[in-house]
Formats: structure tokens, sequence, C-alpha cells
């Protein structure tokens, strides 16, 4: 059978920042709605960012998780340094203070 081209292969994908690797120490900070903690924006230097969301949120707190990616999203898009990004994060939503800590096994792995 003669080759065909896939229709499933990927031909775009949307403008993103680099991810971090999850190891060693990092920034993390806590992204919150009231009590409820929402996800953790973490970073190694100024190289790559890391958005993990909790999984089974309420509805508000989905809200936040949505607004942040779609702040990552749109600034990747647009060009924007990851410093202006990150801001902007932080400008939009209630978190705890930056700390730095180890970023071993906050993804549960």
């Amino acid at each position: 059978m003669p080759w065909r081209e896939q229709p499933a292969d990927l031909v775009f994908a949307p403008p993103r920042y680099p991810a971090h690797d999850y190891t060693g120490p990092g920034e993390i900070v806590t992204v919150r709605l009231g009590r409820e903690v929402v996800g953790y924006l973490t970073r190694k230097g100024w190289d790559g960012v890391g958005w993990l969301p909790r999984p089974g949120l309420t509805e508000d707190a989905d809200i936040v998780r949505v607004l942040v990616y779609d702040i990552l999203r749109d600034a990747a898009a647009e060009g924007r340094p990851l410093v202006e990004a990150w801001a902007e994060v932080l400008d939009f939503t209630t978190h705890d203070a930056p700390v730095t800590a180890p970023l071993d096994g906050l993804r549960g792995d």
C-alpha cells in the first residue's frame, strides 16, 4: 500500500512558554480562590513555567484555573516575555507569597 499523509499529523500547535523539569529547587506560588487551592504556578528561573491545577475543583475555582491558562496562552501568542505573563497571573489571582522549594514530587510522580 503506498504511503499517504495521515489526517492526524500534528500540523499546528498553539504558542506556549517552555515547560521546566520538576527536579531541584524552584519558585512555587499557590493560587487560591478563598480557602480553596486552585493550583500551583511554578518556575525555575525565567526559562520555563508550569501550571498544575488541582483536580476536582468547584465551578468557581475552575474559572480561576481557566483564567491562568488563558493568561499564559495569550501572552505566549502575543510574544510577551514570561516575566510579564507571570506578573499578570499574580495581578489577577489571589495567591500565597512565592516560596522557593524543591519541585520534586509536586506533580505526584
